[in-house]
């Protein structure tokens, strides 16, 4: 059987050639069109687990409008939508107009899988408090770590 030769080569080693180029260039072009993470190059940053789920749903108070020396009740919702139970800290603050912050509360708790609690506290405002603007904050910790919060605005008068 005759073998057909093209500038010296022969038509098997044409063809094998020709395909392993064409593989060559379908495999480097679909790893080119891969994200880096999924090449390996760079390790992709740890993700939190699915159940750490916390939340301050509000920020509530008493009145919104108040005078230094009266008290004032702060309320809000957290909710821990995991699964698993978790002990956490949920601090209130405020920050006056002239920007001197005040704790008002800090109270560790234990939220069951889905769990959500009313947290409250009795808030005494100094009478040397500036008038204007404060700011009421409850923040949810796991730790040192944040994980939520929510505020709103009281109105010193």
């Amino acid at each position: 059987m005759p073998v057909a030769v093209y500038d010296g080569i022969r038509r098997s080693e044409f063809m094998s050639n020709r395909l392993s180029k064409g593989m060559l260039v379908m495999v480097s072009l679909a790893l080119m069109s891969m994200p880096i993470s999924a090449l390996g190059d760079k390790p992709t940053p740890p993700q939190p687990p699915p159940s750490s789920c916390t939340a301050v749903g509000y920020a509530m108070l008493s009145t919104y409008t108040a005078s230094p020396g009266l008290n004032v009740g702060v309320f809000g919702k957290v909710t821990n939508c995991a699964s698993g139970r978790k002990r956490l800290t949920v601090v209130m603050s405020s920050t006056s107009a002239c920007g001197v912050e005040t704790i008002i509360s800090s109270n560790r708790i234990a939220l069951g899988g889905g769990q959500t609690v009313l947290v409250s506290s009795s808030y005494a405002i100094a009478p040397d408090t500036c008038l204007g603007a404060m700011e009421v904050n409850i923040n949810l910790y796991d730790g040192s770590t944040l994980l939520g919060g929510a505020s709103t605005t009281l109105m010193m008068q």
